[in-house]
């Protein structure tokens, strides 16, 4: 079992921006308990907050984390714990922001279906998220023209997500709403 000691040091360097020794906390949470999905999850969360913080290039212009590792981790945590929503939005979340957008559509797909599953897993929030990062992709992706062919493609589905954010069932359901003269 990991150390809750350990854990709450690492969430307080992360919300005190200390995310590099927040990622050596979950290395050593990884090292001793590599069975668990935390420190994998933990330590690709911390290093997504240190690239979204100071960019991931290097003074020699390398990569200073590596994206594969990163979606690595993640994808070992959802493989882990695969009815967890928080694990499973990251890794969709960390694939389009690596530019992965299909994969992750497909991830926030299948969040959707976790989320339908049970009641228990409410991942409106995760999925109102996912249409505004897509919409950011896309976005700059296509330099702000929906009329570009990769934002034709996938303007509909961000919306899809939007309105599954909002509570609606579908995106049918949310159309009633739109064409009722109430």
């Amino acid at each position: 079992m990991v150390d809750d000691e350990l854990l709450t040091k690492a969430a307080q360097c992360i919300t005190g921006g200390d995310f590099l020794g927040a990622m050596d906390i979950f290395q050593t949470v990884m090292d001793n308990h590599s069975d668990s999905p935390v420190g994998f999850h933990g330590w690709a969360e911390a290093a997504m907050f240190e690239i979204q913080e100071n960019g991931n290039i290097d003074d020699s212009g390398n990569d200073r984390f590596n994206e594969g590792q990163i979606q690595s981790f993640l994808k070992k945590a959802t493989k882990m714990e695969p009815e967890n929503p928080e694990y499973l939005a990251a890794f969709a979340n960390a694939l389009i922001e690596f530019d992965r957008v299909p994969m992750a559509i497909r991830e926030f797909q299948r969040l959707h279906e976790l989320g339908q599953a049970s009641e228990e897993n409410d991942v409106s929030f995760h999925l109102y998220e996912a249409a505004r990062l897509l919409i950011d992709s896309i976005d700059v992706k296509t330099n702000f023209d929906r009329s570009h062919d990769f934002a034709r493609k996938y303007v509909r589905t961000a919306i899809e997500f939007s309105l599954l954010g909002l509570g609606f069932s579908s995106a049918e359901e949310a159309m009633e709403y739109m064409t009722s003269d109430e």
